[in-house]
């Protein structure tokens, strides 16, 4: 026959206690309600830098390049969420190029954002934006995520490589 001490009883009792804490606490925390970033018109931002890799005269030339763009989620299901691009801005070495209108998907399995927009430069020519990232879980609502993009415009296409956050 076993017999316990007092202090084995309260470590036994105690063990069980965080025990049931590491099993409860996950699964209340995934059990709340979904964020409204489910919802069919919740707006976030993305906000990217990094670099805007160009070959000039046969020479690798990089130079900085960032942009903010607004996404509205526009439907899908729960596996690929769809959404809109409703504005923003891409600045490559202090050129503004805005963006108007564009859309994507996100491949939750695959952990992938595709993105397809269009706008304007600073010389008023068309520019489409195509975007292709593989995004990570930081905790809480944020994801980063690393990209790859290209900039198509009428005197040539620029390859930008950059890190980006969002808060969904």
């Amino acid at each position: 026959m076993v017999t316990f001490t007092n202090k084995t009883k309260i470590l036994i009792v105690a063990l069980t206690v965080v025990a049931l804490l590491v099993v409860a606490v996950p699964a209340a925390v995934y059990g709340l309600p979904a964020s409204d970033s489910n919802i069919v018109g919740a707006s976030r931002t993305l906000v990217a830098k990094g670099v805007d890799w160009q070959v000039v005269n046969g020479q690798n030339v990089t130079v900085p390049a960032n942009f903010t763009l607004t996404l509205t989620r526009s439907g899908g299901n729960s596996t690929v969420p769809k959404f809109n691009v409703t504005g923003g801005a891409v600045i490559v070495n202090g050129a503004v190029y805005s963006v108007t209108s564009g859309n994507g998907g996100v491949l939750r399995s695959r952990h992938l954002i595709l993105l397809q927009a269009q706008g304007t430069g600073p010389d008023g020519q068309a520019v489409t934006l195509r975007l292709t990232g593989r995004y990570f879980w930081m905790g809480g609502h944020l994801f980063v995520v690393r990209i790859g993009a290209r900039l198509i415009t009428e005197s040539g296409n620029s390859t930008l490589v950059m890190r980006a956050a969002i808060r969904v």
